[in-house]
């Protein structure tokens, strides 16, 4: 075989191996066309489908179950809460300095007004009152020399007016010579100026012996704060001192008093009145208590003032109803219910406590309107009765509610009901 011969078929079988590579290169290409086309239209289909049935169907809104309020039953009473409270408390410190000598009373202990409670040993106000004393002595021995000084520059003056008024005739006869006339004027004008300084020594002492005397009035009144007392009748409720104790004058800014005192013969109830009844509790009307450790009995009490005007923020009147308690069966701090008794019937609604909203401005239910709106209503309410809640003003029984609205919810949105 020639070279030539030999160089021709190498050619042709690599011509026939190139067809071979194009042919699996074309046939694959082939096959991944076919397979992107059976993946890619199928979705592109699907997603075409998904957007068709979203732009038909309608826009969904928040699902809402709704109530109706259930009206009350008509009632001529109105019960509120409140804490009792003692007529009178008062923090009792110590007005003069020194070291406790003697405790009387201990917590629990009544006490009248005036009584001694406890006793202060002072020994520098009463060195101070001794010295006081001795000064207002020594002032008073003063104004009564001062008095006798007083005399006898007055009965000298008289001495030397007689004197006078008798040279002064033999004078004018020359019986005696004139220096004498003169002496004796001289001795009388003297003897008068004498009774004006007299007079003015005797003003000073007495104003020294009232300086003394407001001195020693001061000191007594320091001696008397040794004894520490009550202010007024009533029941030791704290007890801060023993014996021994250094005591100093003192307020609630320095430290702790020596004892509290509470008058509980009298107790008083704060309560707070809603808006809707706040007009008809008046000063004088009677009301009725009643504490749940007191089962079966019902305290009376009188409403004595009011404060006349609404909190902006609760809308309701504080109201002080008193109750007389000298068996001292109540106790303050006492958790209590008062009832007043209403000149007319009055209605009210009952909703769920769920229903409610409470949020800054208050509490509100939320309505749904004829078109599916919402809307956030502001309730005055009443009783709290658990699981239900009583509601004084602000809807209607008509009213549909949402029945447990949740953060998601806000004034004006469109909702399903269901």
């Amino acid at each position: 075989m020639t070279q030539q011969t030999k160089a021709t078929m190498i050619e042709q079988k690599q011509k026939l191996g190139s067809g071979r590579t194009m042919i699996r290169v074309a046939g694959a290409g082939a096959l991944l066309i076919a397979l992107v086309a059976l993946g890619t239209v199928p979705r592109l289909a699907r997603q075409r489908e998904a957007l068709a049935a979203v732009r038909e169907s309608p826009i969904t809104h928040p699902v809402v179950t709704t109530i109706h309020p259930k009206q009350g039953e008509p009632t001529s009473t109105l019960l509120l809460p409140g804490n009792i409270e003692p007529l009178y408390t008062a923090a009792v410190y110590a007005r003069t300095e020194g070291y406790l000598e003697r405790r009387n009373v201990d917590i629990g202990a009544k006490v009248k007004a005036g009584q001694v409670l406890a006793v202060v040993s002072s020994p520098e106000v009463d060195q101070q009152l001794l010295q006081a004393r001795a000064t207002l002595a020594q002032s008073d021995a003063s104004l009564q020399q001062a008095k006798a000084a007083l005399e006898q520059a007055k009965a000298n003056a008289e001495l030397t007016r007689l004197t006078k008024e008798r040279d002064l005739p033999l004078g004018e006869q020359h019986a005696i010579s004139q220096q004498i006339v003169d002496e004796a004027v001289q001795s009388h004008n003297a003897r008068v100026a004498d009774v004006a300084a007299a007079e003015a020594n005797i003003t000073a002492a007495q104003a020294n012996v009232a300086a003394n005397h407001a001195n020693v009035a001061r000191l007594l009144q320091l001696q008397s704060f040794e004894q520490i007392v009550a202010p007024f009748d009533g029941v030791i409720t704290a007890r801060n001192v023993e014996r021994g104790d250094l005591i100093s004058t003192g307020s609630s800014a320095v430290g702790k008093p020596l004892f509290n005192i509470a008058q509980s013969d009298t107790l008083r109830i704060q309560i707070d009145v809603p808006q809707s009844d706040a007009v008809n509790i008046q000063d004088g009307q009677k009301a009725s208590i009643n504490v749940k450790e007191r089962l079966g009995r019902e305290y009376a009490g009188t409403v004595v003032r009011s404060a006349g005007s609404l909190d902006s923020a609760a809308r309701t009147m504080l109201t002080e109803v008193q109750i007389d308690n000298r068996d001292g069966s109540l106790l303050p701090g006492m958790y209590a219910q008062v009832k007043f008794t209403l000149a007319e019937p009055r209605t009210s609604l009952i909703i769920p406590t769920s229903s409610l909203v409470i949020d800054h401005s208050g509490m509100h239910v939320v309505t749904v309107e004829g078109n599916r709106k919402l809307h956030f209503i502001p309730v005055v309410i009443g009783k709290d009765m658990g699981t239900q809640v009583e509601i004084l003003r602000g809807i209607q029984s008509s009213d549909a509610l949402v029945a447990s609205p949740s953060d998601l919810l806000h004034d004006g949105q469109d909702v399903e009901i269901r």
